[in-house]
């Protein structure tokens, strides 16, 4: 009779537990919120833009501290640069209802009991599906609904246009020093491929390798992509054994924005740039 008892005593608060969870609270991606959100922290640039995009910079009240932020919250308190490097502190005593954060950073603030969106993206789709997410949290899902829309028309054009080029020019990517570069695993990986090119750093094992000089010479790209934080198109031109790649012979060294590689709606700006420059003819029309 007590087995019995038992069993019953735990059906019924596994149900009630199941019941509350889904009905007083919102929950996604880890995180368990109240209904209202008034006051954010974003230790995460691809979030910040976003919630700036859904008309929410005035709930702000502190962001990480990097040049990549919105112009909208550059002037907001700093509370560290993320990736494990952040003031716990600070955040406190903002107070917030909520804080988007890498990975990395999910632990400390939880077992401070802050509620927490991790944020985890590593290609194109991921971005769509982040603003929709993000939205859903803070209560802005048409709104957001209707950003991700926008977004896929435009990679949706972006594939039309490509679609009759057979030619996949090899691009070397540089993240601001030589052989810093992006393979499969991240956005500028997705971005290359998606632009009609083939990433140089395509069979690397890591999201962000780092590879040598000679290999990058050996393979002799068509394009070569800088990060505009990194070296200029001249320093490129001058390096030993650079003359003869065909990106330099044929002058097709380019600059690309910081924005276009971050993991906000502005990527597709990235993808659409990229894709002009892979292939101008597609876009002649």
């Amino acid at each position: 009779m007590r087995k019995w008892l038992a069993l019953v005593c735990f059906i019924f608060l596994a149900f009630c537990v199941s019941y509350f969870a889904s009905n007083s609270t919102v929950k996604k991606r880890n995180v368990i919120l109240p209904g209202n959100i008034e006051r954010i922290v974003s230790l995460n640039v691809a979030a910040t833009q976003i919630l700036v995009d859904l008309g929410l910079e005035d709930r702000i009240v502190g962001v990480n501290n990097t040049f990549s932020n919105p112009a909208q919250v550059k002037d907001m308190p700093k509370v560290g640069r993320g990736f494990g490097n952040i003031n716990i502190e600070a955040i406190l005593g903002l107070a917030p209802d909520i804080v988007f954060a890498y990975d990395s950073d999910v632990k400390i603030l939880k077992e401070r009991g802050i509620n927490v969106f991790v944020v985890k993206t590593c290609n194109l789709n991921d971005v769509v599906n982040l603003v929709i997410e993000i939205g859903r949290t803070v209560n802005r899902e048409p709104q957001a609904r209707a950003i991700a829309g926008q977004m896929q028309k435009r990679i949706d054009d972006v594939r039309k246009k490509l679609e009759g080029v057979k030619y996949q020019p090899v691009v070397y990517f540089e993240a601001g020093a030589i052989g810093r570069t992006r393979a499969p695993g991240s956005l500028t990986h997705d971005l290359i491929t998606m632009a009609g090119g083939s990433n140089l750093a395509k069979d690397e094992p890591v999201p962000f390798p780092l590879i040598s000089n000679e290999y990058i010479i050996e393979k002799d790209p068509d394009v070569i992509i800088l990060e505009e934080y990194g070296v200029s198109v001249e320093e490129v031109k001058k390096r030993d054994g650079w003359q003869n790649i065909k990106a330099v012979k044929d002058d097709k060294i380019f600059i690309s924005r910081a924005v276009y590689t971050n993991y906000t709606p502005k990527c597709i700006e990235g993808l659409e740039q990229y894709a002009r420059w892979l292939h101008p003819e597609a876009f002649e029309q």
